[in-house]
């Protein structure tokens, strides 16, 4: 199911609109190209593990 997408420039004015049967068109027409594949989960998820938290220089202190 799509929903209505309204698009705007930078000063906040509707620039289009793109109706819920275009972009069904769009996703359909499109095929299996860009859906992105989960299935070899073990390998993206064991890249967490090795990565150092990195911290952020304007993160809040505790009082």
């Amino acid at each position: 199911m799509f929903y209505e997408v309204r698009i705007f420039d930078a000063k906040g004015e509707l620039k289009k609109v793109l109706s819920p049967k275009r972009l069904s068109n769009r996703f359909w027409k499109s095929g299996e190209q860009n859906l992105i594949d989960f299935s070899d989960k073990e390998s993206s998820s064991s890249g967490w593990d090795r990565k150092k938290p990195v911290e952020d220089e304007y993160q809040l202190e505790d009082r």
